[in-house]
């Protein structure tokens, strides 16, 4: 009685000190995992870049304007002498004199055609900003499977500590029943140091447990970019846990269709989403480094100036300047044919990684199937075997009370039993974290 007393103080005490702490569900830790990762905020300033960058693609169909002006003031200085004039010499002072110079101009310059390259290479920063957001998404994902694997993993220890911390208890209970029936002699002594033995090696599975819950906590912490020193507690408020071989039977059938899953993922996964994106932008740079080799470059320019050496004055010469002009590149040590060749094995290099990532693709979705296959085989065959355990453990427990068995009978029974629900913990959560992995393949995880 006093052992249920204390147990039930720790587990108030416990309780207290979890609703103390910060509970962490599944949506908390995976927004607060994307809040702090350094390569989202990373792409985020380099989509705002890119942004920037396709403004300016378009500035280039404006023309250009330039206001100049400027400003001088000279000094020409001779020194006086003697000079002969009809060979009458004649004395001239020191000559200064100053001059203003006033220049103010304006100037414009546009390109009226250039195989229409500029226009392209507005696309082609469009794309490139595509690339990025797609980029994007992509990190996003990695960081939610992340996350689920690692908030299951917590989840699954969690509930290992709890089936280790029942045992403990019953494994006590056990032991104060054995003394019992050694005070009234049905028992010896030798019963009650086997089964301290028993409840000290379920202690140590206790502590065992709990260090591997706050190791799995700490792990996640560390995946969220939290300090690990955090004491926080987790909820699995919200996950849809299968509870029996028909639930899971029937993930496993949803999920059991290879042709879909690698159809569904080869349109929606942003890996592969952003090498087509990658192979679209190369072939815009193929086609602009093309144009800027056979075609020329057409651009009209004007000019508009006005001179004076007085500010007043400034008005009294003006030249206006208008034209076009048109320019055709001959050779330029090879540098624009590099350009293009490049360009085109740049192509053909992202088509190769392309049908890659689809085998890859193809083939990490037939081996999640099979993971999830036997995660659903390991579970269905536990069950069964449970239930065997549970009558062996009830028929040695019987015969011990009637003096037919004995206390190891009842301790092996009680083991394995414990292991097996151990077993079934470790085989459900690991039958979801497959399940989410298959689905993050597939590309069905949107967030």
């Amino acid at each position: 009685m006093k052992i249920k007393l204390l147990l039930l103080i720790l587990i108030l005490i416990s309780y207290s000190a979890a609703n103390s702490q910060e509970l962490y569900d599944l949506n908390k830790s995976v927004s607060t995992a994307l809040k702090n990762d350094l390569n989202l905020y990373t792409l985020e300033n380099r989509i705002a870049i890119q942004e920037f960058n396709v403004k300016g693609a378009y500035g280039s169909l404006i023309p250009s304007l330039s206001l100049n002006g400027s400003w001088s003031r000279n000094n020409a200085f001779s020194k006086g002498g003697s000079i002969y004039q009809n060979g009458i010499p004649v004395q001239i002072s020191d000559q200064s004199s100053w001059t203003n110079n006033l220049n103010l101009g304006v100037s414009t310059n546009v390109i009226l055609f250039d195989g229409t390259a500029n226009y392209q290479s507005i696309s082609l920063e469009k794309q490139n900003l595509t690339i990025l957001k797609t980029n994007y998404e992509k990190t996003k994902l990695d960081i939610v499977i992340k996350i689920y694997q690692r908030f299951f993993d917590v989840i699954k220890k969690q509930k290992i500590v709890e089936t280790n911390t029942q045992n403990l208890s019953v494994a006590i209970e056990q032991l104060n029943r054995i003394k019992e029936y050694v005070n009234v002699g049905k028992k010896t002594q030798s019963d009650i140091y086997k089964q301290d033995v028993q409840v000290a090696q379920y202690e140590l599975n206790v502590l065992t447990s709990k260090n591997e819950y706050e190791k799995s906590k700490v792990e996640l912490l560390n995946s969220m970019y939290e300090d690990i020193t955090k004491e926080y507690d987790v909820s699995s408020a919200g996950i849809e846990v299968p509870r029996s071989t028909d639930e899971l039977n029937v993930i496993y059938v949803k999920y059991s269709d290879y042709e879909k899953l690698s159809t569904n993922a080869l349109s929606t996964r942003y890996d592969y989403k952003s090498i087509i994106e990658d192979i679209k932008a190369n072939e815009m740079k193929l086609s602009i480094s093309k144009k800027n080799l056979f075609y020329p470059t057409l651009s009209a320019f004007g000019n508009y100036n006005i001179s004076g050496n007085q500010f007043d004055k400034l008005v009294n010469n003006r030249i206006l300047t208008f034209g076009l002009s048109l320019s055709y590149p001959i050779f330029q040590g090879f540098q624009r044919d590099i350009s293009k060749q490049v360009n085109e094995v740049n192509v053909k290099q992202r088509k190769e990684d392309l049908s890659q990532l689809e085998r890859n693709i193809r083939s990490e979705i037939k081996k999640a199937i099979y993971d999830l296959q036997t995660a659903y085989k390991q579970t269905e065959i536990i069950e069964k075997n449970i239930k065997s355990a549970e009558q062996d453990k009830l028929l040695s427990e019987e015969n011990f009370k009637l003096g037919y068995g004995t206390l190891l009978d009842v301790q092996v029974a009680t083991t394995n039993l414990n292991n097996l629900q151990i077993d079934r913990i470790n085989y459900i959560y690991n039958f979801m974290i497959s399940q989410k992995y298959l689905e993050y393949l597939a590309g069905i995880i949107k967030y």
